[in-house]
């Protein structure tokens, strides 16, 4: 199997639960089972914590690591099987723990657990990127492959989950995306080989490791807007089903169909932001994408119906497309320029450290849902305030459009990415 159509498939199989665990997490704990929203916004920001903690950890020893079946690799074999074990669990509580504090301990508690497999999964999966593919046209080649992949994963995970839920309830569901999501996950894990050339140099110690990243402000530069596009995105997914539920009045089989606005569109546009990347440079291609996911957070003020809403669905999932095709090209370069400079590829601990920027997004998105209380009275599904829509329509579109604004500024500033 063609090194691409691989890892495409991996990160495939990474999305089926990873996405299902970050968009409907809220949606059942706050909506099915009445977890308060401030109870579950202190449970995610204990999770991005413990997330922020692991993430550096984890990236520095898979760069450290060194077996005859490579780097990362068997960092990948050693996750899958808990994090599978830790989706499920999220979304099977139990009966006797769905009440009271005892149903805010069993949900940190799955958040944990997942967010441990799931980080150490992620990092080692992304580290393997810049090693496998080389040059520039590769590596846009390669990521239209992913992104293409990614975007059949969401599709599933996002847009045709409420269906899936509503025949096999949430346990159901988590047995069938985990098997699904696993097996491609091992056919990836067998079909790849890394580089033995990476294993040649002697690591660095712990110190001078983060202190060359830490010290790269191009790095800082990417990783702080990616940080403010993943908040953006990821609130939009979060939100989406009370929105659609709240604001725009559907049910499940039209909520299926907001979701799938987006997605569909991003599907077949990450192959032209790859052709973008080529014609217009990586950066400008990148600026084009987030100026269009800021314009489409700004609209969904307005939609008020399924009709309104699908054309402004389209245009967040073409920018979105192209903010996930191009950064990760992006993010390469620099890789690749600390590589030169060091004598030394130290992809874990950049994507390690990129991880724990990124994993701020989630207590953004905590405090962002934990607003709508003082704000606009909403507590859980049992008790929505007295404007349960302008909440939603405000969730929906006021955030992601002003972290989309900041993400524009960064990257204006950012020193690779010119066409040739």
């Amino acid at each position: 199997m063609p090194p691409h159509l691989a890892y495409a498939l991996g990160g495939l199989g990474l999305t089926l639960p990873a996405q299902t665990f970050g968009t409907y997490l809220a949606f059942y704990y706050l909506d099915r089972l009445g977890m308060p929203a401030g109870a579950f916004a202190l449970a995610r920001l204990i999770f991005s914590v413990w997330d922020a903690v692991n993430d550096p950890l984890f990236g520095y020893l898979s760069d450290r690591t060194r077996t005859p079946w490579g780097r990362r690799r068997p960092w990948l074999f050693l996750s899958l099987p808990f994090l599978l074990l830790a989706f499920y669990l999220a979304f099977s509580v139990p009966e006797a723990f769905r009440k009271g504090t005892r149903l805010f301990w069993y949900g940190l508690w799955a958040m944990l657990l997942f967010e441990t497999f799931s980080a150490l999964a992620w990092v080692n999966h992304a580290a393997l990127f810049p090693e496998l593919f080389q040059s520039r046209e590769e590596r846009a080649r390669a990521n239209a492959w992913r992104q293409g992949f990614y975007f059949l994963g969401l599709t599933a995970s996002i847009a045709l989950t409420p269906l899936v839920y509503a025949a096999l309830g949430f346990p159901g569901m988590a047995l069938l995306y985990g098997a699904v999501g696993g097996g491609l996950v091992l056919l990836f894990l067998l079909s790849v080989r890394e580089d033995p050339r990476a294993r040649e140099a002697e690591p660095l110690p712990f110190v001078p490791a983060f202190r060359y990243t830490l010290g790269n402000r191009a790095f800082w530069i990417y990783a702080l807007a990616a940080l403010f596009l993943l908040f953006a995105v990821g609130l939009f997914a979060a939100a989406m089903p009370f929105y659609a539920k709240h604001a725009l009045g559907l049910g499940e089989e039209a909520t299926a169909l907001l979701f799938a606005s987006v997605l569909l569109a991003a599907l077949p546009s990450v192959s032209l932001w790859a052709r973008l990347a080529g014609a217009l440079g990586p950066k400008r291609a990148w600026l084009w994408a987030i100026g269009l996911l800021a314009l489409g957070a700004l609209l969904l003020l307005w939609p008020r119906g399924l009709l309104e809403a699908l054309p402004v669905g389209v245009l967040i999932g073409t920018g979105f497309g192209g903010v996930l095709v191009l950064g990760d090209v992006l993010l390469a370069e620099v890789i690749d320029r600390d590589a030169a400079a060091t004598g030394r590829r130290r992809e874990g601990v950049y994507y390690s450290v990129y991880g724990f920027i990124n994993r701020l997004s989630g207590p953004l998105q905590a405090l962002a849902f934990a607003l709508l209380t003082p704000l606009f009275g909403y507590v859980s599904g049992e008790n929505p305030g007295p404007n349960p829509e302008a909440a939603f329509r405000f969730l929906m579109a006021v955030p992601p459009f002003a972290a989309s604004l900041l993400a524009l500024a960064l990257a204006a500033r950012f020193p690779y990415g010119a066409k040739g």
